[in-house]
């Protein structure tokens, strides 16, 4: 690493990722450049090499930031469910937990989700070693609470946990994009756009409860 460019700000590696967050999700990797980046975040250009090794390098960065973001509040979850023998209400609460979490994370960040969006769209190029190295590893613990509650059989024992899984994540994300889209259908969404409580409760009901009366 090479020694700083002068007058750098205590905080300027925190302003340059939060300002290539936004212009990352508006405008894209290849899109945005260095120069722009800079000027968003009051800093020198030179401190984006500096930092993160050039403009690919902040981009994985910014994902990276999120991610771990992501795993420090999932670890209370852990914590509850070793906590607990597996029963259908440890089972629901701990996916309680999850949505209300990642409902949560959606609307504090909708520059990630943005940007997420986009990778996955064209094949996660660069999100892919932090989906494998991050992600994964906490959709594994879910998976594995999962199949505690299959042993335990409260949870159908024909059900694909990893199936499971992407349909109601994808299916939360997929609302919010929806919804951004401003198209005539948000109308019939009712409170759920403005009220993630009913949003959590009404996933809850149709990934553990079913909509056959």
């Amino acid at each position: 690493m090479s020694i700083p460019a002068a007058g750098a700000k205590p905080d300027s590696r925190k302003c340059i990722l939060s300002a290539a967050t936004k212009l990352f999700a508006r405008l894209g990797l290849h899109k945005c450049s260095t120069r722009e980046i800079a000027k968003a975040s009051d800093s020198n250009i030179s401190l984006i090499s500096y930092y993160f090794g050039g403009k690919e390098g902040l981009y994985k960065e910014v994902m990276r930031n999120y991610a771990l973001e992501i795993k420090e509040n999932t670890q209370a979850i852990e914590l509850n469910s070793s906590l607990h023998p597996m029963s259908k209400e440890v089972f629901t609460n701990e996916i309680s937990q999850m949505v209300e979490i990642m409902i949560r994370l959606r609307l504090k960040n909708p520059e990630m989700a943005q940007i997420f969006a986009r990778e996955k769209l064209t094949g996660m190029p660069y999100a892919k070693e932090v989906h494998d190295e991050i992600f994964y590893p906490m959709i594994q613990k879910f998976f594995a609470v999962f199949k505690s509650g299959q042993k335990h059989g409260v949870v159908r024992s024909d059900i694909n946990p990893a199936f499971f899984f992407v349909t109601f994540s994808e299916g939360l994300f997929g609302f919010y994009e929806i919804l951004e889209c401003q198209t005539a259908i948000n109308k019939d969404f009712g409170d759920l756009a403005n009220n993630p409580v009913a949003l959590r409760e009404q996933i809850l009901k149709i990934y553990l409860t079913g909509v056959l009366l």
